[in-house]
């Protein structure tokens, strides 16, 4: 029996309501995205087998944020504690550690059944270990990101389904590290190219500029119970030319 689309599919939960029950489920398995991406990656408790750096994070997170996303070092000597979830807990996955710019790309269908890159979003952190604490992010001009058939795993096909009319890419180092089946940065999508997003975080001194409010007002929701470390409610708008 075919679900109802929900009024504003905005959220990762709301997608899976719309498309979790087609053949797109896939997307939501982030070990399963890293995969068919040609990263080196595994479910807990299967050790990496080669000794470096990786990133822990749940299989499966419909809220976002980075929840659950710890770095750390592998070393061959921990294979029986990793077996033993050390490392990574059960329901999680590990995943090759990537460097280089992190871009979050909406992509939108149009008439013609092709996929058009409608915005660019590049993120910086405030270090290289910490993958959920973004100290900005940028807009770069579309030209920018690659193509819906260009992506490490084909995305092209989406456009046979009709119900689907936009999704999100997330990339670092060129891979994919995460599909949304839905926009990512629609509501900035009026800022002008050059235009600079900075975060504010719950504790740190606001910077100077246009302030714009989160998506939930009720931060006490928008913490995941608990589970988020960094809370971020709003941002400061800083324009600019690219």
């Amino acid at each position: 029996m075919k679900k109802p689309l929900p009024v504003t599919v905005g959220e990762d939960y709301q997608a899976w309501e719309a498309y979790g029950h087609t053949k797109h489920r896939w997307v939501f398995n982030k070990l399963e995205v890293a995969l068919r991406g040609g990263l080196h990656a595994g479910p807990a408790a299967v050790p990496p087998g080669i000794e470096g750096l990786y990133i822990s994070r749940p299989i499966y997170n419909l809220f976002g944020m980075g929840i659950g996303a710890e770095q750390f070092r592998y070393s061959n000597e921990e294979y029986e504690e990793f077996v033993n979830y050390k490392t990574v807990p059960p329901a999680y996955f590990w995943c090759e550690w990537l460097n280089g710019p992190h871009l979050s790309v909406d992509y939108q269908k149009y008439d013609d059944g092709s996929w058009e890159v409608s915005s660019v979003w590049e993120g910086s952190h405030y270090s290289e270990s910490n993958l959920t604490k973004f100290s900005g992010w940028t807009r770069l001009p579309s030209q920018t990101a690659p193509s819906a058939h260009e992506l490490p795993i084909a995305l092209d096909w989406l456009h046979q389904d009709e119900e689907i009319t936009f999704f999100n890419v997330e990339l670092r180092e060129g891979y994919i590290v995460e599909i949304h089946l839905r926009p990512g940065d629609l509501m900035f999508n009026d800022l002008s190219v050059g235009t600079t997003l900075v975060p504010v975080w719950q504790g740190m001194e606001q910077p100077q500029g246009e302030r714009i409010p989160d998506i939930d007002p009720n931060m006490e929701k928008y913490n995941a119970s608990g589970h988020l470390k960094e809370i971020r409610d709003g941002f400061v708008v800083i324009r600019g030319d690219y």
